[in-house]
């Protein structure tokens, strides 16, 4: 009997998501007709306790891949460059694209973990479960994407489908083999990074595929390894740990090397005075690209370098002489503009990023030992 009520409960939300997103198109009550049937599971089949004392290991081996996944995708934002996400802080968006966002997600998996524990040798309604939640996030990514379009399918296909099932799919197995909780963390995880962060790596279609479709992999690797040297579970689960924190720590070290080294188009300097507040202050870092005299416009900060100085101020007028270029510079907090000009030869790049507070140990470091000339 609990059987064909869950296919039931699962056909109405697939009937739910057609009606809220094909027909009525209305996404508050799709959320409300998800959280009251997930509501319906729960008051109806109950959570069951849940005794696996591996799921704050796999948990853990969640956390670690995910630090791994966006260490490594920022990194490669260095070479590919980055862009603006779209967080506000309007009452809509943090209501129902954060706020009741979060809820369904954690719902979900909740629900999916009760049709788990009810079915516990049965597949399918799982995998049913799973091919529902797949279909409906699907839905919301087409946004009017036109399937005539070969090539644009393609993408899809590549970018958002098989990431998406991905995803659906490693959460249904850790559910299955553990718990709801690392499940929870993953999705949630996944679903915020790109919604709260202030700046997310241009990948390009290829590289975000390959990046999103190997995520729910190495999670399904490490958690199936988990499983299959059970009885040597200590040793592994130490040793599992051990090195997923290892990575993400050395690759955030790595990532600070290369910023600050200039290795890449990006590099980041620290702020040694407040000739820029509003838009900066001392004490924050910013990255800065790469970029030749002659492609530099007016309007944008420029990152120059002046008796040894390094300097961070806005374009206020650019003079060609020849085919040199000499540029008029002001910081935002001065009431005029510099008492030089810039040379083409002294530019380094112009801002692209600014984060606030990173660049303190820098400027304190750089007081002690070296002195009080500091960027600026």
């Amino acid at each position: 009997m609990k059987k064909w009520e869950i296919y039931f409960l699962e056909l109405l939300l697939f009937i739910c998501m057609i009606v809220f997103t094909q027909i009525i198109r209305n996404p508050y009550l799709l959320d409300l007709s998800i959280i009251l049937i997930s509501i319906y599971f729960i008051a109806r089949f109950g959570m069951m306790k849940d005794n696996n004392y591996t799921q704050k290991i796999v948990t853990r081996i969640v956390i670690s891949s995910i630090l791994v996944y966006l260490l490594t995708i920022y990194m490669i934002g260095l070479l590919t460059g980055f862009h603006h996400t779209v967080f506000s802080f309007n009452g809509d968006y943090l209501l129902r694209i954060i706020g009741l966002g979060t809820i369904v997600i954690v719902l979900e998996e909740i629900v999916r973990y009760i049709i788990c524990r009810n079915t516990p040798h049965q597949k399918l309604p799982v995998l049913l479960y799973a091919f529902v939640l797949s279909c409906l996030n699907i839905i919301l990514e087409i946004n009017g994407l036109n399937l005539a379009d070969h090539e644009a399918l393609f993408i899809f296909a590549t970018t958002v489908v098989l990431p998406i099932i991905s995803r659906e799919a490693v959460c249904s197995y850790i559910t299955y083999k553990v718990s709801y909780k690392p499940s929870i963390v993953f999705k949630l995880s996944l679903y915020l990074y790109e919604l709260v962060l202030p700046i997310i790596p241009s990948l390009g279609n290829y590289l975000y595929a390959v990046a999103n479709i190997a995520l729910p992999y190495g999670v399904y690797f490490f958690v199936g390894r988990l499983s299959h040297y059970q009885d040597k579970q200590e040793i592994y689960q130490k040793q599992t740990i051990r090195r997923l924190f290892y990575i993400p720590a050395f690759t955030f070290l790595l990532i600070l090397v290369f910023l600050v080294s200039g290795f890449f188009t990006h590099t980041m300097i620290s702020i040694g005075s407040n000739s820029m507040k509003p838009t900066y202050c001392r004490g924050d870092a910013v990255v800065y690209q790469k970029k030749a005299a002659k492609n530099v416009e007016i309007g944008e900060i420029l990152v120059f370098k002046k008796e040894g100085i390094i300097v961070t101020h806005r374009v206020m007028n650019i003079e060609k002489i020849d085919s040199h270029y000499q540029f008029q510079t002001k910081g935002d907090a001065n009431k005029t503009p510099d008492s030089f000009k810039v040379k083409d030869e002294e530019v380094l790049g112009v801002v692209k990023y600014s984060v606030k507070y990173i660049g303190y140990p820098t400027l304190w470091f750089h007081d002690v030992f070296i002195g009080e000339e500091t960027s600026g």
